[in-house]
């Protein structure tokens, strides 16, 4: 019986990570001239508005980690199939705040040959709009 479990347990796990090609894990630095508190408070605020599912939120460690996962109606071959793991840590002191975010993208193996283009550019547009989120332009 158990050894039965054990065998159902891995193929269950296998079968979970088969099927996704991972893009190169990315790491930024981003300085926000607000208090600790508060960059963790944007970032979350931007976190949630780009619709990630938190896995982790810790305001006492200053840390957010979630997965933005595909619509369930994205096609194939556009950034809606693309899914997104993503950490943030927030540091600093009452002053300055530092966030640090490390990203990834992950794609269907069916969409391997357009998955670095298409995923890569729907990341970088992610965190585009948290860092606007973070430190927004002053008004003019």
């Amino acid at each position: 019986m158990r050894r039965a479990l054990g065998w159902l347990c891995a193929a269950l796990l296998a079968s979970a990570c088969t099927g996704l090609v991972a893009g190169p894990e990315s790491s930024t630095q981003t300085p926000v001239p607000v208090s600790r508190d508060s960059a963790y408070t944007r970032a979350h605020r931007a976190v949630v508005a780009e619709a990630f599912t938190l896995d982790v939120v810790d305001s006492t460690g200053g840390r957010l980690i979630g997965t933005r996962f595909p619509s369930s109606s994205a096609h194939l071959g556009t950034a809606a199939a693309c899914r997104m793991s993503l950490a943030l840590a927030v540091g600093g002191n009452e002053q300055q705040a530092e966030v640090g975010a490390t990203s990834r993208w992950l794609a269907p193996e069916g969409m391997s040959d357009k998955a670095p283009q298409v995923c890569e550019r729907e990341r970088n547009d992610v965190l585009q709009r948290i860092t606007q989120t973070l430190t927004p332009p002053p008004p003019q």
